[in-house]
């Protein structure tokens, strides 16, 4: 019963004619209409992407997703599906749906070499890319025959396009058109740009470009197309079962005949992954986000090699163990994805992290001025203020108007004043905690100093009337009379600076003032520092030390 509600599903043109699939670069298609006539449009895509190559400098342009396209026989079976726009973005690929009965659309053409652009070129002055789009719209194919410059209708003839026009069918403008688009991408400013590539000012240009629109006839142009025969040159066809067919299709998400099918492949057990992902997407397109996450979970469980269901799951997970988690497996599964490191940066704890996550990403999406400035703005808060403004600038690069751009360029100039601003509450904050320790060690010393002297005072009483010699071992060598001039704390020790009657200076080292003997008056004490004039009677043991620039060691002080 199943198997003939699927069959009321497939469209007619499952139900009997050959389907083939054949490959090049980024392009596939998928075709009912035969082997050669799925070659020949093909060979146009082809063709395009190696003249806008060339115009780049950039062999073998390649897109972030691949492009399917789906060549149907004829425009009723066209009629089957839902009108969608030249450029649809399917489950996992973009799509572009055609019929082999109708030339491929110049609309077609423009988002296909706008989406060329955005995968591969630096961004350009908007105008440029319009251009270029407009232009590349018009291509003719003939084999290995490729001519530019067919005119549009003249509702939709504009400035930006007769440049363009002006510069691929001046055999000598499109010499030398690279080399502006190379300028261009670099940053340079048109009004530089111009007399670098072409020799000539701007303003001269302006006008030729004035006179070439106001022109009542457009020349085309022939120009260097690939070598290439489109039956021998492309190896890559392999025959479609239904099955392959009917998922493609569905993949198109082109609303209730895709969900349809989905359904039914998940009711049967029937390429589970992509059912659940295509069915997470549609529910996703309509806000129904419990829905689309749950189908996402499915998908994953159910093994799904595409990096957009763990993605997009992540999105929707609260969670951020497991939005981590889902987002590192996207990674793995395709490391050029941006959009995977901008998601995984915004979850760091960790601002530098963050940092190189969000710098990674900008990386990968060099045209979309909202990376590096989301980028610019992380490096800020961390004070990195170089990568900063190098960030700015890139954004400034990538914008796409007068006004986005001059708002990039401020944020760029403010970072100057903003790195002096922090400088300096960085310079207060650091005067007021080095005077916060400095205060902190002060406190500390003179707390040391008042535990040493009363180490040293300690258990000095009345002195008896006569001393009895109590200590039997080595006796003191040396002795030295004289004046007490300094006492020098030297951590737990103590340096006493003796000035005897030939006023020489001499140091003797305490190196534990509780086991010195102090003999004498009982208020006499040993303070830190410079003495009042005082006699003493030092005894001490001969022994110099050569780090403390003393003579000998304290064995008695007596004070006459």
């Amino acid at each position: 019963m199943r198997r003939i509600f699927l069959l009321g599903l497939l469209p007619s043109v499952l139900l009997a004619d050959r389907w083939l699939q054949i490959r090049t670069g980024p392009f596939e298609i998928y075709t009912d209409a035969g082997s050669k006539r799925g070659r020949e449009t093909l060979g146009w895509f082809d063709q395009q992407r190696y003249v806008l190559g060339y115009m780049l400098g950039k062999p073998d342009l390649e897109t972030e997703k691949p492009i399917r396209i789906v060549l149907l026989k004829n425009s009723k079976e066209r009629a089957e599906y839902p009108a969608a726009g030249p450029l649809i973005e399917g489950r996992e690929r973009w799509a572009i749906l055609l019929t082999a009965d109708a030339p491929i659309p110049r609309e077609v053409f423009r988002e296909a070499a706008r989406l060329l652009l955005e995968s591969n070129a630096g961004r350009m002055p908007a105008p440029v890319e319009r251009g270029l789009a407009d232009v590349l719209s018009t291509i003719q194919v003939n084999g290995t025959h490729v001519t530019l410059g067919a005119a549009l209708p003249a509702n939709e003839r504009n400035r930006e396009w007769a440049r363009m026009h002006l510069f691929v069918t001046n055999a000598d403008y499109y010499a030398k058109l690279r080399i502006l688009l190379y300028n261009l991408q670099k940053g340079v400013d048109e009004d530089a740009a111009y007399p670098n590539s072409f020799g000539k000012p701007r303003a001269e240009i302006d006008k030729e470009v004035d006179r070439h629109m106001s022109a009542s006839t457009y020349e085309t142009a022939s120009v260097d197309g690939k070598a290439l025969d489109v039956m021998r040159d492309y190896r890559d066809e392999e025959p479609l079962t239904s099955g392959d067919v009917q998922l493609a299709l569905a993949d198109l998400l082109l609303g209730d005949k895709s969900r349809e099918v989905y359904a039914e492949m998940v009711s049967r057990k029937e390429n589970l992954a992509e059912a659940h992902e295509g069915l997470a997407l549609l529910a996703l397109r309509e806000k129904r986000d419990d829905d689309a996450r749950q189908n996402f979970a499915a998908a994953i469980q159910a093994g799904t090699p595409s990096p957009r269901s763990y993605l997009e799951y992540a999105k929707l997970e609260p969670d951020n163990t497991k939005a981590l988690a889902a987002l590192d497996k996207a990674l793995k599964l395709n490391p050029k994805l941006a959009e995977t490191y901008v998601l995984i940066g915004r979850r760091q704890s960790d601002n530098i992290k963050r940092i190189q996550y969000l710098e990674k990403a900008a990386q990968l999406s060099p045209r979309d001025a909202a990376r590096w400035e989301e980028l610019a703005k992380a490096c800020l808060e961390e004070k990195v203020f170089e990568k900063a403004a190098q960030a700015w600038r890139n954004a400034e690069q990538a914008a796409t108007t007068p006004e986005e751009r001059a708002r990039m360029s401020a944020a760029r100039v403010a970072i100057d004043q903003q790195r002096l601003d922090w400088q300096e509450a960085e310079r207060k904050r650091l005067a007021a905690e080095r005077e916060i320790e400095i205060r902190k060690l002060k406190a500390e010393a003179l707390a040391e100093l008042r535990a040493t002297e009363a180490r040293i005072n300690k258990g000095r009483g009345a002195a008896p009337e006569k001393v009895e010699p109590w200590w039997d071992g080595p006796k003191p060598e040396g002795r030295l009379a004289g004046d007490l001039k300094r006492v020098e704390c030297i951590g737990n020790r103590m340096r006493l600076v003796v000035e005897a009657e030939d006023h020489k200076l001499t140091r003797l080292l305490i190196p534990d003032p509780a086991h010195v003997a102090i003999l004498g008056a009982s208020s006499e004490t040993l303070a830190c520092g410079p003495q009042k004039v005082r006699r003493i009677v030092v005894e001490y043991f001969p022994k110099r030390d050569a780090r403390s620039a003393t003579v000998g060691e304290v064995a008695t002080i007596q004070f006459p």
